[in-house]
């Protein structure tokens, strides 16, 4: 008898516990992230990681040094 009064009840209630439900589960499992660059995979080679700008930077300036070698060898001859 008790079951035949607590089913109307259970009928109104039921939508927004089960909207509340999903709204906390929903909102539990979300990630968020404040920088955007945290949303991408950094590689140390990747052109906009900082160990890249050194490795070219490094690249670059062994390239001047061995151009000024050149430059010098060929003044000396």
């Amino acid at each position: 008898m008790i079951v035949y009064y607590a089913v109307p009840f259970l009928l109104v209630a039921a939508p927004p516990i089960i909207v509340l439900l999903s709204v906390l589960i929903g909102g539990c499992t979300m990630t968020r992230s404040t920088n955007e660059t945290a949303d991408r995979v950094q590689f140390q080679s990747g052109p906009d990681s900082r160990a890249g700008e050194e490795l070219r930077m490094e690249l670059d300036q062994r390239a001047a040094r061995e151009e000024l070698r050149r430059i010098i060898g060929d003044t000396e001859r």
